[in-house]
């Protein structure tokens, strides 16, 4: 019986503006299939266990994080998205697809977080 091979696994936050842009870009560069997603909606049944399996492996669990061989993993969307734009031979600069959502969805999705991040802070202080 042979072992089943690895695959990278992309770790991913549904709200998370960055997780979308590496999917975007993992999307055009057709490298989507080449991974194992697992996503989460804050709060829901997935988050603790996904959180439960990183935690070990991060200084401190962020999102997109891709498991790029057993124990080796990458928490940070642009060095996600350079990775697959070698393998792909596809430069982020040229993806028509990938800068649409930067420029929009992307864009509109940070300035969100950025201020719900304010937020929560503010609540914090009380």
């Amino acid at each position: 019986m042979t072992a089943t091979p690895f695959r990278p696994v992309l770790y991913l936050k549904r709200s998370c503006p960055f997780c979308l842009k590496a999917v975007a870009f993992l999307a055009e560069a057709g490298q989507l299939d080449s991974v194992d997603l697992r996503a989460f909606w804050p709060g829901d049944e997935d988050e603790a266990p996904i959180r439960a399996a990183l935690a070990p492996h991060l200084d401190k669990v962020t999102f997109p994080t891709l498991e790029v061989e057993p124990g080796r993993f990458i928490a940070d969307s642009d060095a996600i998205v350079a990775l697959y734009a070698q393998k792909a031979g596809l430069d982020p600069a040229t993806a028509p697809f990938y800068q649409y959502v930067m420029a929009g969805p992307f864009r509109r999705l940070r300035e969100a977080f950025a201020e719900q991040q304010e937020l929560e802070k503010l609540r914090a202080q009380g």
